[in-house]
């Protein structure tokens, strides 16, 4: 299961899988030892032993002239610096797999492995950049190409409506044959209502595991005892999205950023607590998500995925390597990254799948988010 990790991130998962932590024990280890993976190590796996600084400043340079050198020299020492923390947007990261001169497929690597998300060749911000990557043009190529494309991709609409022939696969498959500008045009002039900036295998699974906490399947016998209950997406996002630890959290650190509140030391997010909230899903978000407003994000597919997984009631023994896999199986169809122990959120994750008891999961993942992030005193819900 994890012989292509690295060594540390062998030691990450055993940490995870094998030593039976305490909550308190597991949480101590994600604030204090564990060592989540920088963006200069990112960059380094991929630059294939020149001097990255020197790299990245000339090509920031060659890609934007009007900018100043000691302002770009600043914004590469921050890239590199050897601590967690620091990241680079997706687009930026497209930019930078131009300098490193990676060709489509480590450029796939490296902006997942930066960004937790695969290149999407149905985005229309990304395909001329990676038609321009599949046939070897600089960066500054594929920035003119795009914007003779311009017209043509403006006219892309999100729509709720999936189509066989409208997912990544299939486009990914009839992109890769092009070869010539003006055959991307002719494609893109006849492909444009296929195309869209949000996932749709991960649209289509979200609208599934949602609908499946909003609407339960019960038998006659519990319709009986307990009535028909419905989930509202309020319900859903307290009971399985930990509202009341992790965006009760999260308020209380803004309020203290305003100075709105006191500046109690709990008030403070961690790097750690940090990594983990970031893009939290709440209420705005999945109903921007559920109109195609906004991309599904891998972090509500995973929480889905534990609250509406059924499957491991037939697998019986090994539940927890059956579960591993079918959650990056999942992650991979919807073009993001899989389960990775050095990624903070990954590793919380991994750590409360690994059960003795799998009916136990939910108790230890409410446990661990009211130990990493406290509670909201009015909560009524488990501590």
């Amino acid at each position: 299961m994890n012989g292509d990790m690295t060594r540390i991130s062998r030691e990450s998962y055993r940490k995870a899988t094998v030593e039976a932590l305490t909550v308190r024990e597991a949480v101590d280890f994600l604030e204090r030892e564990a060592k989540v993976r920088t963006l200069r190590e990112k960059l380094e796996k991929f630059s294939k032993g020149r001097d990255l600084s020197k790299l990245l400043v000339a090509g920031l340079l060659e890609h934007h002239p009007d900018m100043k050198k000691d302002s770009v020299e600043r914004r590469v020492r921050g890239w590199l610096k050897p601590e967690p923390g620091h990241s680079i947007k997706k687009q930026d990261a497209i930019e930078v797999a131009f300098i490193l001169e990676l060709d489509v497929d480590e450029a796939d690597e490296f902006v997942t492995l930066v960004s937790e998300e695969r290149l999407h060749w149905r985005n229309p911000d990304e395909i001329v950049y990676i038609f321009a990557l599949q046939n070897g043009m600089s960066y500054q190529t594929a920035v003119k190409l795009a914007g003779q494309m311009e017209g043509i991709l403006s006219q892309v609409q999100e729509t709720r409506e999936l189509e066989e022939d409208s997912f990544t696969p299939m486009i990914r498959s009839q992109l890769s044959q092009l070869s010539t500008v003006e055959e991307l045009q002719d494609y893109l002039l006849h492909a444009v209502g296929r195309l869209g900036r949000c996932h749709n295998n991960a649209y289509q699974m979200f609208l599934d595991m949602m609908d499946a906490l909003e609407n339960p399947e019960i038998d006659e016998v519990e319709a009986d005892m307990f009535g028909e209950e419905r989930l509202t997406v309020r319900d859903i996002v307290r009971e399985y999205f930990y509202e009341d630890n992790v965006l009760y959290a999260k308020s209380n650190a803004r309020k203290t950023q305003k100075g709105k509140a006191g500046e109690e030391e709990w008030c403070i997010l961690t790097k750690i607590q940090e990594s983990i909230a970031s893009s939290w899903p709440d209420e705005i978000a999945i109903s921007r998500m559920k109109s195609r407003k906004m991309d599904v994000s891998r972090k509500i597919l995973i929480l889905l995925f534990l609250a509406t997984d059924e499957e491991w009631k037939e697998t019986g023994e090994d539940v927890f390597e059956d579960m591993y896999r079918r959650m990056n199986d999942m992650l991979g169809l919807c073009g993001f990254s899989t389960l990775d122990p050095r990624v903070p959120f990954d590793w919380l994750i991994i750590y409360c799948m690994c059960v003795t008891d799998i009916l136990d999961m939910d108790d230890r993942m409410h446990r661990i988010f009211n130990e990493m992030f406290g509670m909201d005193p009015k909560a009524g819900g488990k501590a």
